[in-house]
């Protein structure tokens, strides 16, 4: 029987954009970090791209204590045309009438199948009944995760999620980053490994980033460069870090060709003069002339519709 293989779209190049919004003061934020830059970072960036007639392709990714305290703001931008996830953060983490934290140390990397499902399952619950609207996407706070973490969300009914950094190694307790060998693009989750494409219907959409990893410092420890607003590339640097991506897409046949970018709710995205505003323009511009010069249509889009288009592909 002639199987059914991947089919390519090589008309379009998918543009998404999100902010993780994280907890003043937790762990994977910033230190002087408040619930007023907090508040300015999301409307600045909701400002920046509904200018640009962008809102679509832009993704607001709070943790439940985010949405506890400012679900109106997410919900407002929601209503504007911008897409939503739950963005988990385990470590310093108190469930809605717990008395205790979560470890403010261990990362998700570390906890077993039973304990981390009863984590998710929790964050889940409260973001859901903050947001009012079920959490479909997800994102794994500085891609801690293990062989659970998959099974787990596809269990929780999770659809779609950025969870890997291939390329980033440190297996250190606090940092547990275990992602050397991952693949490098979207791909169906796996329920056996984190690292390979796999048969769940959950859809992971690795940020756009370096190919080749980097010494990262400490002895092997290694990291990978990506287009984070916070680095505050030039546009030569982020052209060189997108185009080498969407031509590895292209030469592995790839079902779909995209782009997907972060940054934080950690400063002021209201600052017109901020480098950091700038390097969020700067990845826009890259979007478009990096569409033009490869002969694609830039397409703003979110995780769910990209997602059914590898479905429709017949994506592994």
């Amino acid at each position: 029987m002639r199987p059914a293989q991947t089919q390519q779209n090589r008309r379009q190049l998918f543009f998404l954009y999100f902010m993780d919004c994280q907890t003043p003061q937790k762990p994977g934020g910033s230190p002087d970090q408040t619930w007023d830059v907090a508040e300015r970072a999301v409307r600045g960036l909701y400002e920046l791209f509904a200018e640009r007639g962008l809102e679509h392709c832009l993704g607001f990714c709070s943790e439940p204590e985010v949405a506890r305290r400012q679900s109106a703001l997410l919900q407002e931008v929601e209503r504007n045309g911008c897409w939503q996830a739950l963005h988990f953060q385990v470590r310093g983490y108190r469930p809605p009438g717990a008395t205790e934290d979560y470890d403010w140390v261990r990362p998700m990397t570390w906890y077993d199948y039973d304990e981390q499902l009863e984590a998710i399952r929790l964050a889940k619950d409260d973001w859901e009944q903050s947001m009012g609207m079920a959490a479909d996407s997800f994102g794994a706070c500085c891609a801690q995760a293990n062989d659970y973490t998959f099974p787990i969300l596809a269990e929780l009914g999770v659809r779609q999620c950025y969870v890997t950094a291939p390329g980033r190694w440190n297996a250190s307790y606090e940092i547990g980053h275990l992602w050397w060998g991952a693949f490098p693009h979207t791909r169906h989750c796996s329920s056996k490994s984190r690292l390979a494409p796999g048969e769940l219907d959950l859809y992971e959409f690795p940020i756009t980033r370096g190919l080749e990893p980097i010494p990262a410092g400490a002895p092997d420890t290694w990291t990978v460069t990506d287009c984070r607003a916070e680095a505050e590339l030039s546009f030569d640097e982020t052209m060189a870090i997108c185009e080498a991506s969407v031509r590895d897409q292209i030469r592995r046949d790839h079902p779909v060709l995209y782009l997907h970018n972060p940054t934080h709710n950690t400063w002021d995205v209201t600052d017109r003069t901020s480098g950091r505003r700038r390097a969020v323009e700067t990845t826009i511009e890259v979007g478009y002339a990096l569409a033009e010069k490869l002969g694609l249509e830039l397409t703003p889009t979110t995780l769910a519709e990209l997602h059914a288009e590898a479905d429709r592909l017949n994506a592994y």
